[in-house]
């Protein structure tokens, strides 16, 4: 998967950056490694939130991981046109809307593969986009 540009759904960072379970950690780290990462701005905001409600973290803890992940990634905005992509893509495949706006926002920035725990392993979305989980061989 070397210098494949590749989308990094929130779930993938949220392992790679807490160390509850080491295991999905490791694959995390090492997949961010191996290719060219790319997330948007509504990744940042997930991740973010997780960590706020779901972790021990302190804010300014958060705001240096956050700073490190924009640091080793292509950080992308929604642009208003991806909200309509989104809406087709919702349409066509029954995601749910916010995932549907992940997997446009992927495409839109050029992505081969989009990494996601929660999504069909091994879909591909439009001939464009192959979303792989990382963890469906650990």
């Amino acid at each position: 998967m070397n210098a494949t540009r590749t989308f990094i759904d929130t779930n993938i960072l949220i392992y790679a950056f807490t160390a509850d379970e080491p295991a999905k950690q490791e694959i995390a780290l090492k997949f961010l490694d191996d290719c060219l990462p790319v997330i948007s701005t509504q990744v940042i905001k997930e991740f973010s939130n997780v960590l706020l409600k779901k972790t021990n973290i302190d804010l300014q803890n958060i705001q240096k991981i956050v700073n490190e992940i924009v640091d080793i990634t292509d950080v992308v905005d929604e642009e208003l046109v991806l909200i309509f992509d989104a809406f087709d893509i919702h349409n066509r495949y029954k995601f749910s809307f916010y995932d549907s706006l992940i997997i446009a926002t992927a495409i839109n920035s050029n992505c081969q593969v989009l990494l996601s725990e929660d999504m069909q392993d091994r879909q591909i979305i439009d001939e464009k986009i192959k979303i792989l989980n990382p963890f469906n061989n650990a």
